[in-house]
């Protein structure tokens, strides 16, 4: 089955809408909040690359698959690849719908946190949740007024409650205050880079939320520019793993054939947790507890400090 895209819609300097239907017409599968599609398309040397994007809109029956892309000069080449040689007219692949990222009953308060272009997934949830009558707050993190995308289709829902933070204009956003307390029912949703889900779980863990009603979406990168080479020593399978910047340790266990339990990849789900027996794990997930990391980390996304030696208990 082939598709194409069918319009091009600029949002700001550094944002195209992309809208995607099939070549033939027919309709595409139905789609639920917080759900993304996997696009399949050419780099510009001809390589294969592979990227995952939110479905933007109103979730539900569909003719067309909205979604946004920023182009990331400093990125792997995708988004540049799809701002450059993608337009109207042009055909691509797509696999989905997918939704890692479900919007599930809603409580007494709901509180939508977006950084940057982390919005895209969070348009869909404000639609559903206007649907149905439920009363939610959205804050919407950026740079500078020209990172806001969309507002007009937020603005346009009805019962949308929306508040910018501007760190140019604003400064930090205080995110406590943002959360404010927990109270039974209440449920957050937040799409953004990792630093960002990172603070808002440790705020939400000093507010009294509980891990259960926090939900996560991250994107962008977790490796950091004094990353070095790891040496991972197994305990249990009497192995050792050399592992270089750039392939995560998660990644490297699996190339080694080592028995491993993971899920997200993205630091999320907790499913790759493995307790630390010596090193100092540089932890970039967003869903362990202090006491966790205390003891062990995530491997798909964490790495290791300086002289770069780890013993798992593997």
């Amino acid at each position: 089955m082939r598709y194409i895209i069918s319009q091009v819609i600029e949002h700001g300097p550094a944002v195209k809408e992309f809208q995607i239907r099939r070549q033939d017409g027919a309709p595409l599968p139905d789609w639920q909040p917080g759900s993304h599609i996997v696009l399949h398309f050419q780099g510009a040397g001809g390589e294969a690359m592979e990227r995952h994007y939110s479905l933007v809109g109103a979730a539900g029956p569909a003719h067309a698959y909205r979604i946004a892309v920023q182009r990331e000069e400093t990125g792997k080449g995708g988004s540049r690849c799809l701002h450059e040689a993608y337009g109207t007219g042009s055909e691509i692949d797509l696999s989905g719908p997918f939704n890692s990222f479900p919007l599930e009953a809603a409580g007494p308060r709901v509180r939508l946190i977006a950084g940057g272009i982390g919005i895209t997934p969070l348009v869909s949830m404000a639609h559903a949740l206007s649907a149905a009558g439920q009363p939610f707050e959205l804050h919407y993190l950026a740079r500078s007024a020209e990172r806001l995308v969309l507002l007009d289709e937020l603005r346009a829902i009805p019962h949308a409650t929306i508040i910018q933070h501007l760190s140019e204009r604003d400064g930090r956003a205080d995110l406590a205050a943002v959360l404010g307390p927990y109270t039974a029912g209440d449920s957050l949703y937040s799409c953004g880079p990792a630093v960002l889900l990172q603070a808002l779980a440790e705020a939400g863990a000093q507010a009294g939320w509980p891990q259960s009603a926090m939900h996560f979406e991250s994107f962008g990168a977790r490796t950091g520019q004094d990353d070095g080479p790891l040496t991972v020593e197994l305990s249990l399978s009497e192995m050792t793993i050399e592992v270089q910047p750039g392939t995560s340790i998660l990644d490297a266990l699996l190339a080694a054939d080592a028995f491993v339990s993971y899920d997200c990849q993205r630091g999320e789900c907790g499913k790759c947790y493995t307790p630390v027996l010596h090193g100092a794990p540089l932890h970039r997930d967003i869903c362990l507890t202090p006491a966790m990391r205390a003891t062990g980390m995530c491997t798909c996304v964490s790495w290791a400090a300086a002289p770069g030696h780890l013993v798992l208990e593997i």
